[in-house]
């Protein structure tokens, strides 16, 4: 499985359910790359359609889907896309903790995908810390 390396400072691609405006502003006041899912997508359209679309641009996400990786066909999407993911596992964060959070782990988000091969889905904690998460095989 091949897929394109990721920058030096990746492009995030908020998804549907990490998006806020708050959050946006966060990332363009830390000048950090991103993309959000609204900008690309139907609200509606199947997380593998998008999961699938966004490795051509060499990506990375950041959602707050616990589940994808438990979903075969989302799971599948991601591993055969060769995708690198991030995890907000914190439940009920407000837009602006959610903003701190990603603007302040920014940097480790880099590094941990420095250091991996994708595929490869990571937690973002409510301290900012990065957790890589196992992946279960197909």
């Amino acid at each position: 499985m091949t897929s394109k390396p990721v920058a030096v400072q990746p492009t995030l691609f908020i998804d549907r359910c990490a998006w806020s405006k708050k959050l946006g502003d966060a990332l363009d006041l830390a000048q950090i790359p991103y993309v959000a899912h609204h900008s690309l997508f139907a609200h509606d359209v199947a997380d593998e359609v998008w999961l699938t679309a966004v490795k051509d641009n060499g990506w990375v996400i950041l959602t707050r889907d616990k589940n994808i990786r438990y979903k075969a066909n989302e799971h599948r999407a991601l591993v055969e896309a060769g995708l690198f993911m991030f995890v907000l596992t914190q439940g009920g964060l407000s837009a602006e903790e959610t903003g701190r959070i990603v603007t302040q782990s920014y940097s480790k988000i880099c590094k941990a995908i420095a250091s991996a091969t994708p595929p490869a889905i990571f937690s973002l904690t409510r301290t900012a810390d990065v957790k890589r998460l196992k992946l279960n095989p197909l």
